[in-house]
């Protein structure tokens, strides 16, 4: 039997589980003191794992929204937990509880994820599409995680577009941005049949989707999976994706699959894959 803890470090919790043979076997959330020390999160993130620890765990995953060092296993440039930058976590943990520890960007755990336990399964070239607060990407090339020389790949929204940049069309900030209101509140009167809330997410989607054009110009991906809180409402936006692609030179609409990602913690079960890959 199979045994890994998968731990996804976010901005406001700590979210950890045990995958055994490929199932979610426990769960544990912790919140993040954005005002503690480096000492007193570090110490959260063992309490949770210690919850879930049992005898036949072989390693653990860590999924974080920073840059990674591979070579000392030290973190940088988290923005909502600045107290772990330069931090040598890999080792902090290893030294903790005595397994491998393997560490990653969440972005590309959340592609492992859907690669191993989502709706990647079977492929091998694949884009896991973040979209939330802000715009990022795994990107998973012949089986194998893409991290870029630089460790800086699959960073889409940065790419410039129109008097800004993707990340200001494609994540959340486009409603916040150009309708003064959260996503979830668009979303809430888009369900309720609001027109301006049902037009806003038509527009997104377009934009959504010269993202997904560009995208597969530069990767030709087999599968895209759009995770990330915006997703939620992709049946809304749906529409207005399915138009902007027509404007692919090629006709890719029939070969590069789009799914919403529809696994919940999927980050866990992909911080669990990286000793599968």
């Amino acid at each position: 039997m199979s045994c890994y803890i998968g731990i996804d470090l976010g901005g406001t919790t700590i979210k950890g589980g045990c995958i055994e043979s490929g199932r979610l076997a426990g769960r544990e959330v912790f919140p993040v003191n954005p005002a503690g020390s480096k000492e007193s999160i570090f110490s959260d993130i063992c309490e949770l794992i210690d919850r879930l620890w049992n005898e036949h765990v072989e390693g653990i995953g860590f999924a974080v929204p920073a840059v990674i060092d591979f070579a000392s296993g030290t973190i940088y440039g988290l923005s909502n937990i600045p107290q772990f930058n330069g931090f040598a976590i890999q080792k902090a943990l290893e030294d903790r509880f005595k397994v491998p520890v393997r560490i990653q960007n969440d972005a590309n755990c959340f592609v492992l994820g859907e690669m191993y336990f989502g709706a990647a399964g079977g492929f091998r070239n694949i884009v896991g599409l973040i979209t939330g607060t802000g715009v990022g990407a795994g990107i998973v090339i012949g089986g194998k995680i893409h991290n870029g020389v630089h460790n800086g790949a699959g960073e889409f929204g940065m790419i410039p577009y129109k008097e800004s940049c993707f990340e200001a069309y494609c994540s959340g900030q486009f409603f916040s941005a150009f309708y003064q209101v959260t996503g979830e509140e668009m979303a809430k009167r888009a369900g309720e049949g609001d027109t301006q809330a049902l037009l806003a997410f038509y527009n997104y989607g377009l934009h959504l989707g010269e993202l997904i054009n560009l995208i597969c110009y530069a990767l030709d991906p087999e599968i895209i999976i759009i995770g990330g809180s915006v997703s939620k409402s992709f049946e809304l936006y749906k529409s207005g994706l399915t138009e902007s692609l027509k404007g692919f030179y090629f006709d890719h609409r029939e070969k590069v699959k789009i799914s919403p990602s529809t696994v919940k913690d999927i980050s866990i079960y992909g911080a669990a894959g990286l000793f599968f890959n």
